[in-house]
């Protein structure tokens, strides 16, 4: 056991350090996370608005699909807000690692979801960005890719987690901006890559390796 300290004493210094260095990171996690999530729901919401508005002003006939879809995005962003204000990150993932992250995705999607993981606890950093990777993939599945199943597949290989998303919808997409710019900036600050192959009408694949020691190389 470790003697507390005294009410008023300073802490000692190895211990500020360790502290001001999980703050840093800590707060590095909560910019990235935000980023990641909330922020992109909502620049979305944002975009299709201005799309229903659009229409509107010219007689189009999708203002309510429009509509519903920023609906839909604001839920979202509001449910990943509620998300950090409990803890950061998402509490099934902080409670049960990634394999139970990853059901908790396969059970809210629409689209049928095969999940394989055969990894075990890992260290959050590389946990969240592979759950973020994980959820960006299939919520593209969903809203675009007019799939009718994907399988999700995570394990560990040469002390690299590799995890990946398939689906059989349209393809075509992209990684040059939007989510998934975004997650690969994430995944590459970890010292990892992602991948995205998605010719048109052959379906999506959406892999990241992610080294476990969760360090950018160098």
């Amino acid at each position: 056991m470790v003697a507390a300290q005294g009410a008023g004493e300073p802490l000692p210094a190895m211990t500020e350090t360790r502290l001001g260095t999980f703050a840093d990171e800590e707060r590095r996690r909560v910019v990235r996370d935000l980023h990641d999530g909330a922020q992109q729901r909502l620049v979305h919401t944002l975009l299709t608005l201005r799309l229903a508005e659009r229409e509107r002003d010219t007689g189009g006939d999708r203002v309510s699909a429009f509509v519903a879809e920023a609906i839909e995005q604001a839920e979202l962003a509001i449910g990943e807000l509620r998300e950090l204000a409990h803890g950061i990150l998402p509490r099934v993932l902080t409670r049960g690692g990634l394999r139970a992250g990853v059901r908790a995705l396969a059970q809210r999607s629409q689209v049928p979801i095969e999940v394989t993981v055969e990894v075990d606890r890992l260290p959050q950093t590389v946990e969240a960005t592979a759950y973020f990777v994980l959820s960006e993939a299939l919520t593209n599945v969903a809203k675009h890719a007019a799939a009718t199943g994907a399988t999700v597949r995570a394990h560990a290989e040469d002390a690299t987690l590799r995890v990946e998303v398939r689906d059989d919808g349209v393809g075509g997409a992209r990684l040059d901006g939007g989510g998934l710019g975004g997650l690969a900036d994430r995944v590459a600050a970890l010292g990892g890559r992602l991948h995205v192959e998605s010719p048109p009408g052959g379906g999506t694949r959406v892999a990241a390796d992610i080294p476990i020691g969760g360090r950018a190389p160098g």
